[in-house]
């Protein structure tokens, strides 16, 4: 699946949780912007993973990359390589 395909899906998701979204650049913190709050945030995952069809493992996954759409394509509609662990 290509990237702007996943950005379309992952941005299609966040929309059922934040209605007025529009042009939001790929690169907002979610949580900060509070787009996303700490309760619909593990629905926000299910609903990703259901999408994507991948359950990456979210405990090996960098946590400022769950906070971004750009993050949050590469985890679900990247590669079929794991996510390494990186640096927080």
């Amino acid at each position: 699946m290509s990237n702007s395909n996943g950005e379309a899906q992952v941005r299609e998701v966040l929309s059922t949780f934040h209605k007025d979204l529009v042009n939001l650049p790929a690169d907002v913190d979610l949580i900060d912007s509070r787009l996303i709050n700490s309760l619909a945030f593990i629905s926000f995952m299910q609903d990703l993973i259901d999408a994507s069809g991948r359950e990456p493992d979210l405990d090996a996954v960098p946590i400022a990359k769950l906070r971004t759409i750009e993050g949050l394509v590469e985890i679900f509609f990247g590669s079929d390589e794991p996510v390494a662990q990186g640096a927080e």
